[in-house]
């Protein structure tokens, strides 16, 4: 294994930024190493050249591969809170954004992001900015997510998720209109275990899956929430497939979603996300990817993905 020593790394980035930027070689740098390992390397480099290191990379580079770099310094928790802010801040609101992070971090996860967000962002709380950004079911659902009621994993009870599955059925399919508080309370304050129970019995007693059930009862923003909530516990790889496929079909790239879906599952799930675009799509994720990026952009982006 390579041996790592943050003090070289941090040399050799600030070579690459002046006087002759060698961007092939921060590439191989940030694409190569951990989070963590980039945390000490940014340290370094704060400490070696009395510089800050982000600024000076924002000062060197430009562009989405700019966006990439700096993006890969944050830690996963400020990352999440960077785009978070960002998706509340100014005119419009970027509803992507937020379902995509709140409603797939596990509750420590939203805790420890409730928390950096206050201190990245004095005198905001982020709870209170997304009340006043969002409404309706959409505002209730999120809310309930930032409470961070979901228990750690635990042993289901059969008997409690026949219960929830039954409570499910009568709250939507049954009835005419849809009871949303019931839909919100299990899907965001019962265990993975206990909500993989639900699911399966849910199946058993309407012959329907819940998405099914979501798609049929809900709309707009909540219909997304929720069937991501379903995704996040039972298959969260196949949902960042599907984020990564949405950003790149068609006319025009969601650089954004694709660049941040990128950073935040690079060490997390990346081979199962590529196996979950191949068998949903029939495509290759990195054919893809190369055919609607370019340049640099393109090379740190496919680098991340073939991890």
């Amino acid at each position: 294994m390579e041996s790592f020593d943050a003090n070289v790394d941090a040399e050799s980035l600030k070579n690459s930024l002046t006087p002759k930027k060698d961007e092939n070689n921060i590439i191989k740098l940030v694409t190569n190493r951990t989070n963590y390992q980039l945390q000490q390397i940014k340290e370094a480099y704060n400490i070696l050249f009395k510089s800050d290191l982000i600024k000076d990379l924002k000062k060197a580079l430009s562009g989405h591969f700019e966006d990439v770099v700096v993006g890969l310094f944050y830690t996963p928790i400020d990352y999440d809170c960077y785009h978070l802010r960002k998706a509340i801040k100014g005119l419009g609101t970027d509803e992507k954004a937020l379902i995509e992070i709140l409603c797939t971090r596990p509750s420590n996860v939203i805790e420890e992001i409730k928390k950096r967000y206050g201190e990245m962002y004095p005198g905001r709380s982020l709870l209170k900015d997304i009340e006043g950004d969002t409404s309706g079911n959409f505002r209730k659902i999120l809310r309930s997510l930032l409470s961070a009621n979901r228990p750690p994993d635990s042993q289901p009870d059969i008997e409690e998720c026949k219960i929830c599955a039954k409570r499910l059925y009568e709250a939507g399919e049954k009835r005419l209109g849809t009871n949303e508080e019931v839909f919100t309370q299990i899907f965001t304050e019962k265990s993975p275990s206990e909500f993989i129970c639900i699911a399966q019995l849910y199946y058993k007693l309407t012959k329907h899956t819940l998405i099914q059930a979501v798609e049929n009862e809900f709309s707009f923003d909540s219909k997304k929430c929720l069937i991501a909530i379903i995704y996040a516990i039972l298959s969260p790889s196949e949902y960042f497939a599907k984020l990564i496929y949405k950003a790149i079909k068609g006319l025009g790239t969601d650089n954004t979603t694709l660049i941040r879906v990128l950073i935040s599952r690079h060490e997390v799930d990346m081979p199962q996300i590529k196996q979950y675009y191949k068998q949903n799509y029939k495509k290759d994720m990195i054919d893809d990817i190369k055919g609607d990026t370019s340049g640099n952009y393109r090379k740190i982006l496919v680098e991340l993905a073939s991890h």
